[in-house]
């Protein structure tokens, strides 16, 4: 009799241990089971992206154990004082090895008292736990710190007759522990350390032009990666467009960026510096004594094809109205200017020393009669380039005074 009852038990304990293992399941964890004669073993292994310190902080919150640990309905502490409102408050629990806790499981049973085995601060916590009556178990966590985190492994094991009840419901909601774990711990990415940046600041540096010239160059061989290396955005932004229009020109470079390749790099802090050629080069501008030519030329060099003169312009006011104008020749509602002449003197010269240096040179009076019909006409670049706040202010404010009046 007694052996058809144990032979009994035996099958339909296997059948339900099938019943479980069938069930879907999503887990992220690393699991395994391991279940013998009167022992049983669960072990659940996480990577977090956050410090040892972090994971140590959330896993020692025993007040929170009822939202991420599985069967747990409460966790309360066992102080000895004679105020009730401390005797289920953590703040006066001694969080030590051998201090007592008391558990309540998802049943209609009473609490049932654990103890803390081990507390190695931000690396291992032994619990212990009882569930029920018959079943007692043991649950470590260890945490091992990684290059990209924390990983973190809770071991849970029994010993005696009901030891099997550890791996009961294992697939369905206790291999799920540290996933819920996770919900708790704040996100931090760990960076690994990066000397590329004080490698690059210790070797060989060049100017502006230099580099923009080696990436493009490596661009049109297929090579992306100097471009992409490049860490100063604006630079980066340069050179991908000179990139985009030296293949336009059939994977020709300007003559100026073959001239920068042949620069000397920058040793130690001390620039060398480049032939009064590159120099000129670079400012990309001719020089006249109107303003208004100098705008009729970079405008027609812009419709070419070529915009390096035109971004070339450092009077911000006068670049604006030079694009400006291209936008309204593209868009039909401008007529092209006129291709000013270029005397010997100017092409000689490539300083635009005639360029006005700020606003300071055109009287305020005219500056600002003349940006207030550029503004009602739907021109507003210009107005947008001033540095002055208040005469970009008052001009703006005139012609918003403009429009009024014509309504």
């Amino acid at each position: 009799m007694i052996l058809t009852l144990a032979i009994s038990a035996v099958l339909v304990v296997i059948a339900l241990f099938v019943l479980d293992l069938n069930r879907d399941q999503v887990i992220t964890s690393n699991i395994s089971t391991y279940l013998q004669p009167f022992a049983a073993e669960t072990i659940v292994t996480h990577e977090f992206s956050a410090r040892p310190e972090l994971v140590w902080n959330t896993i020692t919150r025993l007040s929170d154990y009822n939202f991420w640990f599985p069967g747990i309905l409460r966790l309360l502490p066992v102080v000895k004082t004679d105020r009730f409102v401390h005797r289920y408050s953590f703040d006066k629990f001694d969080f030590s090895p051998g201090a007592f806790i008391r558990i309540r499981p998802f049943s209609l049973a009473p609490t049932f008292k654990g103890k803390i085995m081990k507390v190695e601060e931000n690396k291992q916590l032994a619990l212990e736990m009882r569930f029920n009556p018959v079943h007692k178990e043991i649950v470590v966590f260890d945490l091992n710190p990684t290059t990209s985190g924390t990983s973190v492994t809770c071991r849970r094991t029994s010993r005696g007759l009901f030891s099997w009840l550890t791996i009961w419901g294992f697939s369905g909601r206790k291999s799920k522990i540290l996933d819920n774990l996770g919900y708790f711990i704040p996100k931090e990415v760990i960076e690994e350390k990066n000397d590329s940046t004080a490698e690059q600041s210790s070797g060989p540096q060049y100017s502006r032009e230099t580099i923009i010239a080696r990436a493009v160059q490596a661009g049109l061989e297929g090579n992306m990666d100097l471009v992409n290396a490049i860490p100063d955005k604006p630079t980066r932004g340069m050179a991908k467009a000179m990139l985009v229009q030296s293949k336009r020109k059939g994977n020709l470079m300007p003559d100026r960026l073959v001239k920068a390749l042949s620069e000397e790099p920058i040793e130690n802090g001390n620039a060398t510096t480049p032939p009064p050629s590159q120099n000129t080069e670079r400012e990309g501008t001719l020089s006249f004594s109107n303003p208004d030519d100098l705008v009729a030329f970079v405008v027609n060099k812009a419709l070419d094809g070529d915009n390096d003169p035109i971004n070339a312009i450092p009077h911000k006011p006068t670049r604006g109205k030079a694009k400006a104008l291209v936008v309204k020749i593209k868009r039909g509602s401008a007529e092209r200017p006129v291709m000013p002449k270029i005397s010997s003197s100017s092409a000689g010269s490539t300083t635009p020393e005639s360029v006005p240096a700020s606003p300071a040179s055109e009287p305020e009076e005219s500056l600002i009669a003349r940006m207030v019909t550029e503004g009602v006409n739907g021109n507003m670049d210009e107005i947008n380039a001033l540095d002055n706040r208040v005469l970009r202010g008052k001009i703006k404010a005139a012609i918003v005074k403009a429009k009024r009046a014509k309504t």
